[in-house]
């Protein structure tokens, strides 16, 4: 499904829009040393702090566009997000899945590929951002509340596999 996209730039604030919800234009560079960080703090929770916010940040763009375009289908929903993805140069990603969960896979992972890029590659999957916008996406497509859906990163870019697997649980 191609999204109806309408980018907007603001001269005074210089701040960037994509369908009317702000955007902040990212680099490899910011998403890896965000991850980082949060893998270092850890233990105060940071990689579930990343993965909900990321999870809260995304859920009301899905949630507009779904609603402003009448889509009613859980196909469509998860295409929504789909295509969000790739639109905001996250990567390419491939989604199967009903209301119990489902699978992601990712054939291109913009963190991934940045983490391998600034530091080669890791022991284990750092993808905690992309595990928040997989729960908001599926949350979005069957109408439930944030934190619903469980998702783990089982094959992973940045530790060599061929590409990124998430799989998706309802809570």
């Amino acid at each position: 499904m191609a999204l109806e996209m309408e980018f907007s730039f603001d001269d005074k604030t210089y701040r960037h829009y994509m369908n009317g919800f702000l955007a902040v234009m990212h680099c490899h560079h910011y998403m890896t040393l965000l991850t980082k960080l949060a893998e270092n703090f850890d233990d105060v929770g940071g990689t579930q702090i990343l993965r909900e916010s990321a999870e809260d940040s995304v859920r009301p763009m899905f949630d507009d566009y779904i609603q402003k375009h009448g889509i009613t289908s859980p196909e469509e929903k998860l295409d929504v997000g789909k295509g969000y993805y790739s639109v905001m140069g996250m990567g390419l990603m491939e989604v199967s899945g009903s209301e119990q969960g489902g699978e992601v896979k990712l054939t291109r992972s913009h963190v991934d590929q940045g983490w391998i890029k600034k530091w080669d590659k890791h022991d284990r999957p750092i993808n905690y951002w992309t595990r928040g916008y997989i729960s908001a996406m599926f949350a979005s497509a069957f109408d439930k509340p944030a934190r619903s859906y469980e998702v783990e990163e089982v094959s992973s870019i940045v530790k060599g596999d061929e590409a990124s697997k998430f799989i998706v649980k309802i809570k």
